[in-house]
Formats: structure tokens, C-alpha cells, sequence
């Protein structure tokens, strides 16, 4: 009678312990994009503020200002009220 009684207790134990170890796969890395020499360019996410009437700018390490794009799409620009390119 005992044995019959923990099988199922120990059944639950296991499958409540395996659902902690399942690897999660769907995270996305966040990314926004660049167009530099007519390529896409993928950078990490810029937190470019309050949404604004200026397009916010990523400032490359050789000097170049680029406008920030949420996806690979020329009509996705990303918008601020800050005039400054952020630097990468």
C-alpha cells in the first residue's frame, strides 16, 4: 500500500523539480539598427529618452552621426528631444 501511495507523490516531486531546469528560448537580444555604407548594422539598444521631435543619433568611434532604427526599416527611426548623438 505504501509503495503505491509514493509513486505518484514522488511522480509530482520529480516533474514540479524538472520544470525549474527547462532552458528558456525565446529571449531576444535587444537590438536597434544603423545604416552605414547602404548596410544595416546591428548596435545594442539606445535608450534615446522622451520620444521627441528630433531623430536620435548614434555617434560612431571614427566620427560619423547616424540616425537610430528600431528594426531594419528605413521608416522606423527612432525619435528624442536630444539634439547629441549618443556615443558607441
Amino acid at each position: 500500500m505504501k509503495s503505491k501511495f509514493l509513486i505518484p507523490v514522488l511522480a509530482m516531486i520529480f516533474a514540479t523539480g524538472m520544470s525549474f531546469t527547462t532552458a528558456e528560448l525565446g529571449k531576444e537580444q535587444a537590438v536597434d539598427y544603423i545604416r552605414v555604407d547602404n548596410q544595416w548594422m546591428a548596435i545594442p539598444e539606445i535608450d534615446c529618452g522622451q520620444v521627441g521631435p528630433n531623430n536620435c543619433r548614434a555617434k560612431l568611434q571614427d566620427g560619423s552621426v547616424h540616425p537610430i532604427y528600431d528594426i531594419q526599416n528605413l521608416s522606423s527611426l527612432k525619435k528624442t528631444t536630444s539634439t547629441v548623438p549618443f556615443p558607441l
